[in-house]
């Protein structure tokens, strides 16, 4: 060769592709690049070696890097999972299931000032109804309150669901600050009192509440095109809440239809409020027995809204756009990294899985994990895996 490059260029070393040098030569180059690529590693290798099939050999060596890892690891996925009963189970009241949020703050005119107010969202986990309360304050005596008036008028609920500590609320510093800091004990007392069971979604598992966060979007969209033009003051805000919510269960859950003979959309309030539409029954109604009819008339409606409820909704709660193929299950012993959206990768912590939480159909979907700073339980779309256990 009569190109003007250097004499190891012309002439390089031949390596094999399995010997132990090769692998620490592949490394070398590897970490003085900067934990560059195969491309990038093989071309100033070969300014000096030659090795067998050495791309092939480069890039499997890489892939045992545990910096490149860290740095190109992706979050875990899961197959979804069948809805809880709580969201299909039929022939209960409205609200015998929920989920809570919160939402705010809104600013409220008192006197010459202004002060702020939360809004305490319950939707029912089966008609998606929802039911709205105003929250002075972000204490626990002004959540218990809130539940207090839920149940006065809705009945007690035998579940509750909702976020779990920092994530109880969507996205708001202050309101995080606050419901970490409420009195977890007091609420449970009071709940057991009621017997209620609370249900906590993992931390940081958002995903996991979107039946009652797509709620929020509903309301606030509304709230926010309201509240734009001025304050209210706490009579009014209630006022409006109230509004927002016969609004919100006014909307369909099923598909409207283009036919003008065809039923109307369900909805919620068609259980909650038994609005009269082309499934009412026709019939004269005498003072002798118009108890005794106007019985037979609500129960006749909410019969048609199971009915409807069942060949119409829960057919659609079927459909899944993602998450379709069941993955690997994170087992214990898994060498991972816990994804914190808000830090840079490279400071995301390393950790080890001590317990998994296996569904119903055996997929893991929440795993705990222990780091330096303690133990976490996250969801498995927050765990990046770096080193299957020897166990698998």
């Amino acid at each position: 060769m009569n190109a003007p490059i250097p004499y190891e260029a012309k002439h390089p070393v031949i390596l094999p592709n399995n010997h132990h040098v090769t692998q620490l030569i592949i490394r070398h180059y590897h970490l003085r690049l900067g934990n560059a690529g195969p491309e990038r590693v093989l071309t100033e290798i070969r300014q000096s070696f030659w090795i067998l099939k050495g791309r092939a050999v480069i890039t499997q060596t890489l892939k045992s890097c545990l910096q490149c890892r860290k740095l190109r690891a992706r979050p875990q996925a899961q197959q979804m999972a069948d809805l809880p009963d709580s969201r299909v189970t039929p022939c209960e009241p409205p609200f015998t299931r929920v989920g809570i949020d919160y939402f705010g703050p809104f600013l409220i005119k008192k006197a010459r000032s202004e002060q702020k107010r939360y809004g305490c969202l319950f939707t029912c986990l089966t008609t998606r109804a929802i039911h709205l309360e105003v929250a002075h304050t972000l204490d626990t005596d002004s959540f218990i309150n809130a539940l207090q008036r839920f149940i006065a008028r809705r009945g007690p609920p035998s579940e509750i669901r909702s976020d779990n500590g920092t994530n109880f609320v969507g996205g708001l510093r202050e309101l995080r600050k606050a419901i970490s800091e409420w009195n977890q004990q007091k609420i449970s007392d009071y709940l057991l009192q009621n017997n209620v069971k609370w249900i906590f979604n993992p931390p940081a598992a958002s995903h996991m509440g979107g039946v009652w966060e797509r709620q929020i979007r509903t309301v606030c969209s509304i709230l926010n095109t309201v509240l734009l033009q001025q304050a209210p003051d706490d009579e009014g805000l209630t006022t409006l809440f109230c509004c927002v919510e016969s609004i919100v269960n006014g909307r369909p859950i099923t598909k409207l239809s283009d036919d003008p003979s065809d039923p109307l959309p369900l909805t919620p309030n068609h259980l909650m409020l038994l609005r009269s539409g082309p499934t009412l029954p026709p019939g004269a109604f005498v003072k002798q027995d118009v108890y005794r009819r106007r019985w037979c008339q609500v129960q006749y409606l909410a019969n048609i809204f199971l009915s409807r409820w069942i060949k119409e909704y829960l057919p659609a709660l079927q459909q899944r756009q993602k998450w379709l193929q069941p993955k690997r299950n994170l087992q214990v012993g898994d060498l991972v990294i816990i994804l914190h959206e808000n830090a840079p990768r490279n400071h995301w912590p390393l950790g080890l899985i001590t317990r998994v939480y296996p569904g119903t159909d055996g997929l893991v979907r929440t795993v705990e994990v222990k780091t330096q700073a303690g133990v976490f339980s996250r969801p498995v779309d927050k765990i990046c895996l770096l080193e299957a256990s020897f166990i698998s």
